[in-house]
């Protein structure tokens, strides 16, 4: 399954609810998630630009988007997902791209 990575923002209505209902809507999240085959690695809340930072594994990127759009549309949070590679991968698509060089 593909890796994605999920970016983060609580909206100012996620905030004001965040007492009574924030562990819940993770809750929520997650069975979003599973019910699009996909599975939540690590969810990560962190200071600075984004409120979480979550990894995610889909089995394509329709799956990715829906479970975007159906976790946005909770109207909690706003997200960006991007898929990602391995450092494994990385040096994979490298030599795909170029190559071994010759002497």
């Amino acid at each position: 399954m593909a890796i994605y990575v999920s970016l983060v923002n609580f909206t100012p209505e996620g905030l004001k609810t965040m007492k009574t209902q924030g562990e819940t809507r993770s809750d929520i999240v997650k069975k979003n998630i599973e019910s699009l085959g996909g599975k939540l690695l690590h969810a990560y809340y962190c200071l600075g630009p984004y409120d979480v930072v979550a990894i995610l594994e889909f089995p394509d990127n329709r799956s990715a988007m829906k479970a975007a759009v159906l976790n946005a549309s909770l109207g909690h949070i706003r997200i960006q997902t991007m898929p990602a590679v391995s450092r494994d991968e990385w040096k994979s698509i490298l030599k795909e791209t170029w190559g071994k060089k010759k002497r």
